[in-house]
């Protein structure tokens, strides 16, 4: 191209930061916006397109859904910064229209989205909030999109209106009505809103409205929403996004049936859960039934709000498990009467014959032993030799609560580092676990199913809890 316009001098020749591109030639008008065009349409971040021969311009816009709208002029015409360089479609967008993004065009999306965020919105300026919001808006967009597929030639609801201000005021309305129809969701806000300003909302539906977020499939989703997290540094809270193929491979090592009662006491954005949905819908034809059974036999808690809000809106998505998903700190029991009463009823001791989770782990993260001792892990205690409670990795705490919530004979596929199998630092581990489990099996996990997010090699570990441990048999 001739010239490029970019949003920011600070992230000059930075491709996703391409707001308007320039030629300039003698060809005829034609050929000038069909040159417009291509260019558009390879760079994802551009808006618009002009073209001059200096006596008639040409100005290309790129809308929504992927279609260009031509604004021919007699003279030489320029754009402003006043400009409106995000247009909506010529015609409403219907549920026939949307295309299914890559995994990397979503990743791109998100991570532009994040950088409108925190450098433009003039309302929501903390991180956590600021993540809150874009969950919001994608919860938003979900439901457009379910709500599309009854009736897929009608117009949906998350696309642009004439007006920024327009916009602001349908997709602010269309979310209030979220919240009274799938209140499951927000049951924890006292007031969930639509907080964005105008400007960062007509961002969001313009990059979004011309997607089918449904078909491009829930892992895909919680990956792209992986840059929210990391620029909220949630890495170094131990939190990483469990890859697709190693879920998959968990769920069906674990061979669940319509039976099993199901939890992960560390949910994330609840890719064990929504795993074993499809695996059951697969086996059984009628939805009604699956529903039935996900509101009975599927669990989850995590700390984090946002991650229990994603596992409630893409198991509602595939066909509403979200009842049992809950927020809540599953290691500290002795805080749960006052700070989770609910979590007192689900997540009872001995309930659940399956536990699939990858709990968070990383250098520093540990359970302190006070908390250890309050709620009585034996873990630590064996960590201290069996004299004292210590501080003790969070990982291997979860394993014990896998261990209290199973019943006798239930198993466990659980994520953990391989270093603590191996090191002398955690030599009292396998005594632990040879006393409370049968060891099923070992699969490696390559270290690159996690990369970018850490470097720690880690196994999935299957184990069978003991119906009597062996410390008592020995004592019978």
């Amino acid at each position: 191209m001739d010239l490029a316009l970019f949003q920011d001098p600070e992230a000059a020749n930075d491709w996703q930061n391409v707001l308007g591109i320039f030629e300039f030639k003698a060809p005829n008008l034609k050929a000038g916006i069909s040159q417009l065009e291509i260019y558009l349409a390879r760079e994802p971040r551009a808006r618009f397109g002009v073209w001059t021969n200096g006596r008639d311009s040409c100005t290309v816009y790129k809308l929504p859904d992927g279609t260009f709208k031509n604004v021919r002029h007699p003279a030489v015409v320029l754009p402003s910064p006043d400009d409106d360089f995000e247009l909506a479609t010529s015609k409403a967008i219907t549920f026939n229209d949307l295309l299914v993004p890559t995994e990397r065009e979503l990743r791109q999306s998100f991570k532009a989205l994040l950088d409108v965020v925190v450098a433009r919105d003039s309302v929501v300026t903390r991180s956590e909030q600021q993540l809150d919001q874009l969950c919001n808006m994608l919860l938003l967009k979900l439901e457009s999109d379910t709500s599309g597929t009854m009736q897929p030639s009608k117009p949906v609801g998350f696309q642009l209106r004439k007006t920024e201000a327009e916009t602001g005021d349908h997709i602010r309305k269309a979310f209030s009505a979220l919240v009274e129809s799938r209140e499951e969701v927000f049951r924890e806000e006292h007031f969930p809103s639509l907080s964005f300003d105008d400007h960062t909302i007509k961002e969001i539906v313009y990059a979004w409205s011309g997607w089918n977020m449904l078909e491009v499939g829930a892992e895909a989703v919680s990956s792209a929403f992986q840059v929210f997290r990391r620029a909220n540094l949630k890495a170094g809270e131990g939190q990483y996004f469990t890859p697709a193929r190693v879920v998959q491979a968990a769920v069906r090592v674990m061979d669940i049936q319509p039976d099993d009662k199901i939890i992960d006491p560390a949910c994330g954005t609840g890719g064990f859960l929504i795993e074993a949905f499809r695996d059951m819908s697969a086996r059984i034809s009628k939805p009604e039934t699956v529903r039935t059974w996900a509101h009975r036999q599927v669990y989850g808690v995590d700390k984090d709000s946002i991650n229990v809000k994603l596992t409630r809106a893409m198991m509602m998505v595939l066909g509403d498990g979200s009842v049992n998903v809950h927020i809540g700190d599953s290691i500290r029991e002795d805080r749960w009467p006052k700070d989770y009463p609910y979590l007192d009823r689900a997540l009872r001791d001995g309930a659940f014959t399956v536990v699939l989770t990858n709990p968070p782990f990383g250098e520093g993260l540990k359970v302190a032993a006070k908390d250890c001792e309050a709620n009585k892990y034996s873990i630590s205690l064996a960590a201290g030799g069996g004299k004292s409670y210590k501080d003790l990795e969070i990982g291997l705490v979860f394993l014990e609560r896998a261990y209290k919530l199973l019943t006798p004979g239930g198993r466990v596929a659980i994520i953990l580092p391989e270093t603590y199998f191996f090191s002398s630092s955690y030599s009292f581990l396998n005594e632990w676990i040879r006393t409370r489990f049968i060891v099923r099996g070992v699969i490696n996990v390559p270290m690159e199913a996690f990369q970018g997010f850490c470097r720690a090699k880690t196994n999935l570990y299957v184990m069978e809890k003991q119906a009597i441990p062996r410390t008592q048999q020995r004592s019978r």
